[in-house]
């Protein structure tokens, strides 16, 4: 609604500069960091149905110059050790984040060549450390999926912990010049009106969206196969030990799991396929939204990440666009995504006993997996298509363009 009262109002005196609302000039910066290039390609597909955004995408772990790599070697050179007490002293994160912002600025620079931009959309934060002047004297989204406060909780020691300060720094300078915030969570959102209540009535709480994955009839297909064959779990992470693989597979074998169901490991990390347990299969080379991902998806009974650190957890969304139950951490923004006893289980982190009898139950149960499936397919329709994400964005974008001529005026 206050999109709406500010389009009105700034209509109705005037007050909107000539190509703002149509034909507008849009530049959406990516950190491409972690999963972020799905972020990028799912904005992508959001934005391309705006007839009136004259979108640039910038990538910023694609094309890397030379230039680019010595710069980001020489700012991400390690000084101290990668964990423990004394993790991150060297203040490591935050050069590295300064490197994208810095690369972002460089990008942008290259970019308005071609022409000013009328609004600038980052994704996420760091990506806007080097465009202070920018997010002055033009309209800015900043999109996140946690905070630097958040991300210090995990810092051991208060050494570590205090290394984090000059990127909360950084973030609330960026914050603060933000015209409009996107959180990708509650838990995200939250953590920022706390520490920045100022920045309150600029946050937009919008979980990223997910593609349509489950095809006609797999609920049916998954249950009707249900009495003739053994449940497939199915496990989804390149970053192996971070998301909770190599426990996993402890339990998979220690507990006898392959007694109750088979398990698809989709990773690249480096395993040693005579020593897997029973009914474990790796399946390497698989990139998302492949034939053969979606094929796994379609296979799939339930799926499992029993991550260890994780912000958001995109992946779980995808679960749930497949139709599938899944057990997941109780951690961060995970069980805005995953309702324990209604679309998946939640377990604690590294939590063994729980982690096998979350397994054995679903895999025991093809009527409650169903029911799970289910669930998560009407919920993640219903909160995060690209139809309502782009619809919620767009309404962003008017409000924080027009808001802005608006101030100005």
């Amino acid at each position: 609604m206050r999109s709406v009262a500010v389009a009105t109002h700034a209509v109705a005196t005037g007050h909107v500069a000539a190509g703002c609302v149509h034909g507008r000039r849009t530049a959406f910066i990516n950190t491409g960091m972690l999963g972020h290039q799905s972020v990028a390609r799912l904005l992508g597909d959001c934005v391309a149905g705006m007839a009136d955004v004259d979108a640039v995408h910038i990538d910023l772990s694609r094309d890397l110059t030379w230039f680019d790599r010595g710069v980001r070697r020489a700012l991400s050179l390690p000084l101290a050790p990668a964990s423990g007490a004394m993790a991150n002293v060297d203040l490591r994160r935050w050069r590295q984040e300064l490197n994208l912002g810095l690369l972002a600025a460089r990008r942008l620079a290259a970019a308005e060549r071609d022409g000013a931009f009328d609004l600038l959309h980052f994704h996420t934060q760091a990506a806007a450390y080097a465009s202070l002047s920018r997010l002055r004297r033009t309209p800015s989204i900043v999109s996140i999926d946690s905070t630097q406060t958040l991300a210090r909780e995990e810092a051991v020691g208060a050494l570590a912990q205090l290394s984090y300060e000059p990127s909360i720094a950084h973030d609330r300078l960026i914050f603060r010049l933000a015209t409009a915030i996107i959180a990708t969570s509650e838990w995200a959102a939250r953590d920022l009106t706390n520490r920045e209540p100022d920045c309150a009535a600029k946050v937009h709480v919008m979980p990223y969206p997910v593609r349509p994955i489950a095809g006609p009839g797999w609920l049916a297909e998954r249950h009707g196969r249900a009495p003739t064959r053994r449940p497939r779990a199915l496990f989804i992470g390149g970053d192996f030990i971070r998301k909770g693989g190599d426990l996993l597979l402890d339990v998979w074998r220690d507990a006898a799991l392959g007694d109750h169901a088979d398990l698809d490991v989709v990773t690249d990390w480096p395993l040693d396929g005579a020593a897997l347990p029973r009914g474990v299969q790796v399946r390497r080379g698989v990139t998302a939204y492949s034939p053969a991902w979606l094929a796994l998806w379609q296979s799939a009974d339930l799926f499992v990440m029993p991550t260890r650190h994780e912000a958001f957890g995109m992946v779980y969304q995808e679960a749930a666009a497949a139709g599938v139950p899944a057990i997941a951490t109780r951690i961060n923004a995970i069980p805005e995504i995953v309702r324990h006893g209604a679309t998946g289980l939640l377990v604690a982190r590294d939590d063994r006993t729980a982690l096998v009898e979350a397994v054995r139950t679903l895999a025991a149960s093809a009527d409650l997996r169903r029911a799970f499936g289910e669930r998560a397919l009407s919920s993640i329709r219903a909160v995060a298509s690209i139809e309502r994400y782009a619809a919620r964005l767009h309404a962003v974008m008017t409000d924080a363009v027009l808001g802005y001529e608006y101030q100005r005026a």
